[in-house]
């Protein structure tokens, strides 16, 4: 009788123990995916280029983040615009990101459009010389533009009309466009720019890692 009760007590908590586990099992949650890109209302600025890092790259003695007025198009992030102290002038820098799903098309065509303007304002400018160009009413020197030029960063860049700079970055799906006062110094930041700029955190809808 003893030998018959013993295989049946091992039978019980056999049966226990893969019901356990089983319950075990049923309770486990799937490991939720990690999603990359950040909505683009709740982008920050800091994310990328913090004032200390932008008064590094531009020479600044010290750099202030301003608030835009304007809110940005949906599916937008409002643009980074930032105060820029020098020794002896103020600056006002900016540039505004895009990483909609139409931002190659619309790239492109920005491209096109900054080459073309940038070459006519030069042909305007040339026609005005031949003329004679004055200074303005307020004895300001009228400057002569600049051609749009292929700079190196990211995967495409063009810096145009001797204020602004565009490129398509490498890594992340987005354009990003640099405005500033002078060439060199928009490449630094532009560079900065695409440096930070990754598909983990770019503005946009998140979505799976490729």
């Amino acid at each position: 009788m003893r030998s018959l009760v013993l295989p049946l007590i091992g039978l019980v908590v056999a049966c226990s123990s893969e019901g356990s586990t089983q319950k075990q099992e049923k309770v486990t949650e799937p490991e939720q995916r990690k999603l990359a890109g950040v909505y683009p209302e709740k982008f920050e600025c800091g994310t990328l280029t913090t004032p200390e890092a932008i008064a590094t790259v531009l020479g600044a003695t010290k750099v202030n983040l301003m608030s835009s007025a304007m809110s940005p198009p949906r599916g937008l992030p409002a643009p980074c615009n930032y105060e820029v102290v020098m020794q002896s002038t103020v600056e006002y820098w900016t540039y505004d990101i895009d990483c909609r799903d139409n931002y190659k098309t619309t790239a492109d065509a920005l491209f096109a459009q900054y080459k073309r303007t940038s070459a006519d304002l030069v042909e305007q400018y040339n026609a005005a010389a031949d003329a004679g160009i004055k200074p303005t009413d307020a004895g300001i020197e009228i400057k002569a533009p600049t051609e749009a030029s292929e700079v190196e960063v990211g995967a495409k860049a063009l810096d145009h009309h001797g204020q602004g700079l565009l490129f398509i970055d490498d890594d992340a799906p987005c354009y990003v466009r640099v405005i500033g006062p002078d060439a060199p110094r928009r490449l630094e930041l532009a560079k900065a720019v695409a440096k930070s700029l990754t598909f983990g955190n770019a503005p946009m809808t998140p979505r799976p890692f490729k």
